[in-house]
Formats: C-alpha cells, structure tokens, sequence
C-alpha cells in the first residue's frame, strides 16, 4: 500500500504463510476463504500500478470464488480497473457489468465505491457504447 513492491511482496508472502496453516479443524477457518489471497494480492499489484499482474490475480480470484459476495463484487470492480489501465475497453466493461450484477444481488458499499470508482477512469472511453451502457447501470445503481 505504500506503492513499494518488496515490502507488499513480503506481506504476502507471510499472509500465505498463514493461510497455509488454516484447517478445516480450526475455529477460526470459517473466517478464510480460498480466495482471499488472490484477491489481496489482486488489489496490492492494482495499487502498485501493475495492472497485468493485478488482473491475472483478480481474474483467477474470480474464476474461483463462484458465490455472489460482497468480496466478488469488489474483485470483479478491481479487474475492471485493472483492464481499464490496460487500454482494454472490452474487458473493463465487462468485468464492471459483473461487479453491478454482484452489487445488485448484495447491496455491498464498498463494491458500490470501487465499482464507481472504475466508471470513472472509464471516463477517457465515454464515446463507446459500451461504456454509456455501463455508466447508465451505475447511475441506476444509485436510483434503485
């Protein structure tokens, strides 16, 4: 968070370290999900301005978690941001309209932020149809 590279590595690695030593058995293991390391380390490399190393994160974070959670709309969001600072107009959008559709299943506020958050650096692409249509289901968002 600190936009350090070696300092949000070792973080992760000692978070995976961690996760590493969760069991089935333990009390605390419903409070971990397979996914949250992929996420997080989906989330660190979009602050650390490595967008591909961020969507290959988020994507597979996404790929994995298969439920409509507060945490999968944040992800599906990130990606969209992700792809965006990639120039790939396409897949932002489509990323951003799976972020709305968790949103309006789970109401989440802070997927609603960074889901806004990524229609604003969308702005640049505002001519392309696509990003009217995701635009229009943000604003909808805030209407229903």
């Amino acid at each position: 968070m600190r936009r350090r590279t070696q300092p949000c590595e070792a973080a992760l690695n000692a978070a995976e370290d961690h996760f590493s030593q969760i069991h089935n058995t333990d009390g605390a293991a419903f409070l971990y999900s397979p996914t949250d390391l992929s996420r997080m380390a989906g989330s660190c490399y979009l602050f650390l301005d490595n967008a591909p190393k961020a969507a290959g994160y988020l994507t597979e974070t996404l790929a994995r978690t298969g439920v409509q959670t507060k945490a999968a709309a944040v992800a599906a969001a990130n990606l969209a941001l992700a792809h965006t600072r990639q120039g790939k107009i396409d897949e932002a959008t489509a990323s951003l309209h799976q972020a709305i559709d968790i949103i309006e299943t789970t109401r989440g506020g802070a997927g609603l932020t960074v889901a806004f958050g990524a229609g604003k650096a969308l702005a640049p692409w505002h001519h392309h149809t696509a990003v009217r249509q995701v635009h229009d289901r943000l604003l909808t968002l805030m209407t229903g």
